[in-house]
């Protein structure tokens, strides 16, 4: 079984707007119907699940509803107080559907990435199921610096080395809910980012196929951005 866990829990506060950023319009559709249609529709996933805030678990079923190509193959839950939280309750809401078997696969991916792909999809399992876990990402185009002060470049690493991390992030089901539930307390507060559960215990996360189009939507001008991918198909 391939399951996606998609993490629709923020407030979206830096967007300034009403409602959470995820249930904005992009080309007269919601962003979290964009993204959730790519899972739905890829053919390679079995169960789905979206985490939202809780004030909207009802609207967002009924949002769902209205769109026939995903209504019933989605279910909705609510998400944490933060990413950790929201990964945890998709992971319980799995296994009180059935118990993971080895073999079982689990898909992070942000709700307000929607321009993810089949082929996106497809090499985060590949991955997973190698080495354990895998994130897309893709490598750094910018000069990056480190600066301790933020007022002082301290650094400069080498850019060849250097990938900008995104979702989805894909890893064997079993071990990484387990891995998840072991998290200490202190351990919870530093991750950014799932695959940091695989690397605070030594296991290995591969970098899997990612895209220059696999925007994350942040602030109000991505939406601009993100009318013209999908103007463009």
């Amino acid at each position: 079984m391939v399951y996606a866990a998609i993490l629709a829990g923020g407030k979206g506060t830096r967007m300034g707007c009403d409602v959470p950023k995820q249930f904005l319009n992009v080309s007269g559709v919601p962003i979290i119907i964009h993204t959730l249609r790519r899972f739905v529709l890829s053919g390679m996933v079995d169960d789905t699940v979206v985490c939202v805030p809780s004030e909207y678990v009802e609207y967002t079923r009924e949002l769902i509803a209205q769109y026939g190509d995903i209504s019933g193959a989605v279910s909705v839950t609510e998400g944490g107080a933060d990413r950790t939280g929201s990964l945890m309750n998709a992971c319980r809401f799995f296994a009180g559907k059935r118990p993971a078997s080895d073999d079982d696969v689990i898909i992070t991916h942000d709700c307000v990435r929607p321009f993810i792909n089949n082929e996106i999809i497809a090499a985060g399992i590949a991955a997973a199921r190698q080495f354990g876990g895998a994130t897309a990402a893709v490598p750094a185009v910018d000069t990056i610096c480190v600066s301790h002060d933020g007022k002082v470049i301290d650094s400069v690493p080498d850019r060849s080395t250097l990938y900008s991390v995104q979702t989805p992030q894909t890893f064997m089901m079993k071990e990484f809910c387990d891995l998840l539930y072991s998290l200490t307390e202190e351990e919870k507060a530093v991750i950014t980012d799932a695959s940091a559960v695989l690397r605070l215990r030594g296991k290995p996360v591969a970098i899997s196929l990612g895209s220059p189009s696999n925007i994350k939507i942040t602030h109000p001008d991505d939406i601009s951005v993100a009318e013209s991918i999908m103007s463009k198909g």
